[in-house]
């Protein structure tokens, strides 16, 4: 079965909340774990929002990946780009090609929109996602820098 890739809902908050602590388990964040209650609140965000897309990647057996990704004024241009800030599949899901149908659907609902380009970061240590990046777009030309404010 190809996966579908939606909009997330809020009946999909059980699911998003456990996608998203493996997620920050993945980024080093310990056992911080996501409530119900968070995943809700993310699910309005994105509904009440038009510059925030939540998508979740399901296969039929139940939410098995997301993308979190906003719609950015591009200043260069003029025009909008879009910005994929965090995704993320499910261990057992890996290799299927959800994460290639999410961003296969974030560049749909950009030219839609009008994006010069969608751009996202991804950490150095991730090899498996960069091997599968660059089966699908070019290395940016530039570094990230970070100033954790928190």
């Amino acid at each position: 079965m190809s996966p579908r890739i939606r909009p997330l809902q809020k009946s999909d908050a059980p699911g998003l909340a456990a996608l998203v602590t493996g997620y920050r388990r993945a980024m080093g964040a310990g056992g911080s774990e996501m409530l119900e209650t968070e995943a809700h609140r993310l699910i309005s965000s994105a509904d009440a929002d038009l510059n925030i897309l939540l998508l979740g990647a399901d296969a039929g057996t139940g939410l098995l990946g997301f993308a979190l990704a906003f719609d950015l004024p591009e200043i260069i241009s003029g025009r909008n780009a879009g910005q994929l800030d965090d995704l993320f599949v499910a261990p057992e899901a890996r290799g299927t090609g959800l994460a290639r149908a999410l961003i296969g659907r974030l560049t749909e609902i950009g030219m839609v929109r009008g994006w010069t380009h969608l751009r996202w970061l991804v950490p150095q240590d991730n090899i498996a996602a960069r091997r599968l990046y660059e089966t699908l777009a070019e290395p940016a030309p530039w570094d990230s820098f970070r100033i954790t404010l928190a």
